[in-house]
């Protein structure tokens, strides 16, 4: 065979041995004070352990995203005292699914630059036809996916990081401290919850700080069938064994299974025992849809694709409100400190199903679920989600008490101006 035609043989060939990035093995195990835990996050000037505030955002598609976007602005929009904002202290953020991409987002970046560009970065972009295009029209990435070792899910990571993540890591991550971002995916072969935190990858003899944020949001994202799942190498065994890593939403897609587990028994019940708690606020943002109602009127048997879809997002709902039901009850019981007053708990939820104008609510409840949606739909979401959170009377009185020292700084200026001048 002529050389020229053998280098092109060679090079046609060259993407098919194409292999996802595999997590190496830890030299040795990591102290509980290294990795990304969120014992090892510094706190910051602008945050503290006084006030704990947990935000989780579900799984729903671009819908998730827009409705993230809205509760973040009216956080950052509330000022409290010390010339700060309730979006300066959000100490844990965890998601699932499509809630994954604003969850890193905003832990990467912070809630300022989060406000200015997801919404042109992620939301207003179909990230779905963006992959497909990419095997598409790229016949070195069509060749690509060809590959037993590489799939769509990892051309998605490739495709997230060069976009949206900036090539940024865990240990990235670790060094901007809170908040801890949990992104939740689901180990398919044990049915349940995988957590991209060094506690998790413990159990894989891995370390998670040179893992890139984009194939953690990737495997969190990972729908089955439009997506392919992601696999992570587990060192732990005598064989080589991996896990094989799909959507977070199939489990916990509200994201709520890191909070119950570390406010029950975890990092955040312990901060609470060592009395340095003073209240506890839990937003819960669920952007769940609604079955079309008449789906039940009919008496044809819905299509494969139609009973799958909303099959899944029954048993989904199912499961998130058995989870809300569980951290509402737990936020009434509360957690007692060694020493001192139990601290405050206060469980917020915005749901669209709570929106008081019926068109709206149910014209936002049946928003598809999928990457791409019209720019008057996420901007109708933004501002559903956004209001939802300011009108809660929960959310109220927690803002009222995190204002009162800033309003009695000022009240007090006040006083000191209307003082008549020594004569």
């Amino acid at each position: 065979m002529p050389r020229r035609s053998l280098s092109l043989l060679l090079l046609l060939l060259a993407p098919a041995c194409a292999h996802y990035p595999v997590n190496a093995p830890l030299d040795m195990p990591l102290d509980s004070s290294m990795g990304y835990r969120f014992e090892t996050l510094a706190t910051g000037p602008a945050n503290t352990d006084a006030t704990l505030v947990c935000v989780t955002f579900s799984g729903g598609g671009a819908r998730a995203g827009a409705m993230a976007y809205g509760v973040v602005r009216t956080l950052a929009e509330t000022r409290i005292s010390g010339g700060r904002t309730l979006a300066d202290e959000v100490d844990v953020i965890s998601s699932a699914s499509g809630g994954s991409f604003p969850a890193a987002y905003l832990g990467a970046f912070g809630h300022r630059k989060f406000l200015a560009n997801f919404r042109e970065t992620v939301l207003q972009r179909d990230l779905g036809m963006e992959t497909f295009w990419e095997a598409a029209l790229c016949p070195y990435n069509f060749v690509r996916i060809c590959s037993p070792w590489f799939n769509r899910s990892d051309l998605a990571s490739e495709l997230y990081d060069r976009t949206i993540f900036e090539d940024l890591t865990y240990a990235s991550l670790q060094s901007k401290g809170r908040p801890f971002v949990v992104l939740n995916a689901t180990d398919m072969l044990e049915g349940k919850r995988f957590e991209f935190t060094q506690d998790q990858f413990d159990t894989l003899g891995s370390s998670l700080s040179p893992i890139k944020l984009a194939r953690a949001v990737a495997a969190s994202a990972a729908f089955p069938v439009l997506l392919t799942p992601v696999a992570f190498r587990n060192y732990n065994t005598p064989q080589a064994r991996y896990v094989h890593l799909i959507d977070g939403g199939l489990v916990d897609n509200l994201g709520l299974g890191y909070v119950l587990e570390s406010y029950q028994r975890g990092a955040i019940h312990d901060l609470i025992v060592a009395g340095k708690v003073e209240r506890v606020v839990f937003v819960v943002v669920n952007a769940r849809n609604r079955v079309p109602e008449d789906l039940s009127a009919s008496s044809q048997a819905p299509g494969a694709g139609t009973a799958l879809v909303y099959g899944l997002d029954a048993a989904i709902d199912r499961r998130a409100d058995d989870q809300t039901r569980l951290l509402a009850e737990l936020c009434a019981r509360g957690v007692i400190p060694e020493d001192g007053d139990a601290p405050e708990v206060h469980y917020i939820e915005v749901d669209l199903d709570d929106l008081p104008d019926p068109v709206q609510r149910e014209r936002l409840l049946g928003v598809e679920t999928t990457f791409g949606l019209p720019e008057e739909t996420l901007d109708e979401l933004v501002e559903a989600s956004a209001q939802l959170l300011e009108l809660n009377p929960v959310f109220k009185h927690v803002r009222d008490e995190l204002q009162a020292p800033l309003y009695k700084h000022v009240q007090a200026e006040l006083r000191e101006d209307a003082r008549p001048l020594a004569r």
